[in-house]
């Protein structure tokens, strides 16, 4: 492919991403679905591009690609917004992480005879939603305040519990060893260290960020920082990915973290005098995961394999089993508080996106058996949650589809009456005279 027409390709790409972002206002139908399409239409259809295209340095764009976007979701993760929702996020989170973890698991070593731990591996990598796909879902969904905050934040913390069991299931298969004591241990360790490295980073560069907006063009001095906090934890024998979501999360808050410390330690603040990040270091990272976005599920859509029938059989019935264990995580774990509809929402908002299709590539890096496997199924499930989340919230919002599921949903509380844009088929009240 010439040099040429690369470039036009990369400038025509960008400009339909942008034209699905804004068709999703109308047709409820992701952009990143899109744009899976015509990555399956470049690859596996018409063959003009293979996974091969990216060569050697793909392994490492695939990592920064995560780093940007954990770091990017994670900055927005405010502690305000976390009390609000913390009984939801919490119980909603853990109870459909180790739900999925456990049914994709069980499937996989019961029914169709996988071994027993690359079995819960694919479960873990497959029990997160995608913090990169929810977010463009909630923003555009009319939905409670309450619920899109806990959406977000439970696919954030879900990313955390499949990066941390994956990795944990990985290092068994190579020592050829799982033991459940080591394991939790192991996790517990990992996660604790690599947050307080996360944590203790991020106060530094909050002291640091005073004079680096004082010097010109610095808008990519925090991203370059993100890949050292990275790498460094990664040195130690830590989680970087951790260490970097920690880093996020402190750094988005350093506001409301020094608050007290203001109130406090007046003397210390003012010798210090920490800074958060500007609201133009901001926008500069949303566009940053945007473009990212972009080319990131175009990959995936080349990479899915469409010869083998049998792992798209096996990837659709995971996908539909991954949504029915997603209701039964709903219908448990949310205060009934919730609308019916806005239950019914969080039921069907279970797309699986970057960090499980990263995730999966580990196996094949580190050479372990079975690891071209684990990457075929997880990007085939992948396409189906997306397209299993699309369709069901476009007929949530336009179909009696929502009565069925306010029916699986009974406990919840009715839906307010006074806003037909944001709980569709209600009818709006009238003003007595």
């Amino acid at each position: 492919m010439e040099i040429a027409t690369i470039i036009i390709a990369i400038g025509v790409l960008i400009f339909l991403a942008h034209f699905f972002g804004w068709l999703f206002s109308f047709v409820r139908i992701p952009d990143v679905l899109m744009l899976m399409a015509i990555g399956i239409l470049l690859g596996p259809v018409l063959g003009v591009v293979s996974p091969d295209f990216f060569g050697r340095a793909g392994d490492a764009i695939i990592m920064i690609i995560l780093v940007m976007i954990l770091f990017e979701g994670a900055i927005k993760l405010k502690f305000s917004h976390l009390k609000k929702a913390m009984l939801g996020t919490i119980t909603l989170g853990i109870s459909s992480f180790l739900l999925t973890t456990a049914g994709v698991g069980l499937l996989l070593s019961q029914l169709v005879n996988f071994p027993l731990v690359p079995s819960f591996l694919i479960g873990a990598i497959l029990g997160s939603n995608s913090t990169a796909l929810v977010i463009p879902f909630i923003e555009k969904l009319r939905i409670k305040e309450e619920s899109r905050t806990t959406l977000f934040l439970e696919s954030s913390l879900s990313d955390v519990f499949s990066i941390v069991l994956t990795l944990a299931l990985i290092a068994s298969m190579e020592l050829g060893v799982f033991q459940m004591e080591t394991v939790v241990l192991d996790i517990t360790a990992n996660l604790a260290l690599a947050t307080m490295l996360g944590a203790f980073f991020a106060f530094v560069w909050s002291l640091v960020l005073n004079k680096i907006h004082n010097i010109q063009n610095s808008v990519f001095a925090t991203p370059a920082f993100v890949f050292i906090v990275f790498g460094i934890t990664e040195i130690l024998g830590y989680s970087g990915l951790v260490s970097v979501i920690a880093f996020g999360i402190v750094l988005g808050n350093i506001p409301f973290l020094l608050s007290s410390l203001r109130e406090n330690y007046g003397t210390l603040y003012d010798m210090f005098r920490p800074k958060p990040l500007s609201s133009r270091e901001l926008s500069f990272f949303s566009e940053m995961v945007f473009i990212i976005k972009v080319f990131f599920f175009l990959f995936i859509g080349i990479s899915l394999n469409f010869e083998d029938t049998s792992i798209l059989l096996l990837a659709l019935f995971l996908g539909i089993l991954i949504f029915l264990l997603r209701l039964i995580a709903v219908l448990f774990s949310i205060p009934r508080s919730t609308p019916k509809f806005d239950a019914s929402i969080m039921s069907v908002t279970a797309p699986r996106g970057l960090a499980p299709a990263v995730l999966a590539l580990i196996p094949i890096q580190k050479g372990l058996e079975g690891g071209e496997l684990i990457q075929d199924i997880t990007y085939a499930v992948i396409f189906f949650s997306i397209f299993f989340t699309s369709l069901l919230i476009f007929l949530l919002y336009n179909t009696r589809t929502r009565k069925v599921y306010e029916l699986l949903l009974p406990n919840f509380a009715d839906n307010p009456r006074n806003n037909t844009k944001e709980y569709p088929g209600k009818e709006k009240e009238i003003p007595a005279p």
